[in-house]
């Protein structure tokens, strides 16, 4: 079986899961959408899911890093529960989708990609940015393959301290994993794949990209977006330490706006959005 599939490894990134699999579903596609729940997950979290119609895979306990590295990546420490997913050889492939993504176009063409598919996500814009993001990955699940990528955190942790850095995702661990991904052209996805809110202005002003336009179909039609940072749209207070951050930079960045104000339109209709004076 082949199938989408997120992470949910705490409870404050339902709204998360439930905007991205709405996107997904209405981007008419055949595959299912499951949700892998990390096991420190409260149980009643599983029951809201299948509510909304989505799948749920219990996870085994949590992969375990140093301490100090945990407390220091913030809410980059709920993330290593990823590496469990590429183990899950019930799936012929899956297709990863972080919980803080929407699906505008359908993508299902990724399933046709090899294995460590991905995007060097803000490249154009970077171009020392030459790293696997993991927010969009193909996997082709082994049962070896967590055990393989966990033995090499260490490594990891060793990488993002040469670049001065007390931080560590699994981001870290999986491009520690496949070193030589930056040079391997055939596993590159375009950034319509996982595209940066944040960079949407660039992207679209200066290098071609588009939102899509029902009807018509174009090469940069932006087919995912990625909403980055700590603070998220369904967060209390978003819409305004939105419209702060916008002053600060002294910039109206309008498709960044505009993706912004369609993310939270979504939350309204699932009924998610918080009273934060939108």
């Amino acid at each position: 079986m082949k199938a989408y599939i997120t992470l949910l490894s705490t409870a404050s990134y339902l709204p998360g899961v439930v905007v991205l699999h709405d996107s997904v579903r209405q981007s008419n596609t055949p595959y299912p959408f499951f949700v892998a729940v990390s096991a420190v997950v409260s149980s009643d979290i599983d029951v809201a899911l299948m509510q909304r119609g989505m799948n749920v895979i219990r996870l085994p306990p949590p992969v375990q890093i140093p301490e100090a590295f945990r407390r220091n990546s913030g809410h980059w420490a709920n993330t290593f529960d990823k590496l469990h997913l590429f183990g899950l050889t019930d799936f012929a492939k899956l297709v990863y989708l972080d919980s803080d993504m929407i699906v505008l176009k359908n993508v299902d063409d990724l399933f046709e990609r090899n294995h460590l598919s991905a995007v060097a996500a803000g490249q154009r814009e970077h171009p020392d940015w030459t790293r696997l993001n993991s927010g969009t990955m193909v996997i082709v699940p082994d049962k070896k393959l967590p055990g393989e990528m966990a033995s090499v955190i260490g490594l990891a942790i060793e990488q993002v301290k040469q670049l001065g850095s007390d931080k560590i995702g699994d981001q870290d661990v999986v491009n520690a994993y496949c070193p030589d991904w930056p040079v391997r052209n055939e596993l590159h996805l375009d950034d319509v794949y996982n595209l940066f809110f944040s960079d949407l202005d660039a992207y679209i002003k200066k290098h071609g990209y588009r939102m899509p336009v029902d009807g018509e179909n174009h090469l940069r039609d932006i087919r995912i977006i990625h909403f980055v940072g700590s603070k998220k749209p369904w967060m209390k207070g978003a819409n305004i330490n939105h419209c702060l951050s916008m002053l600060k930079r002294k910039i109206y960045p309008k498709w960044e706006r505009k993706a912004f104000l369609m993310y939270r339109s979504r939350l309204a209709a699932l009924a998610l959005s918080k009273d934060d004076g939108h």
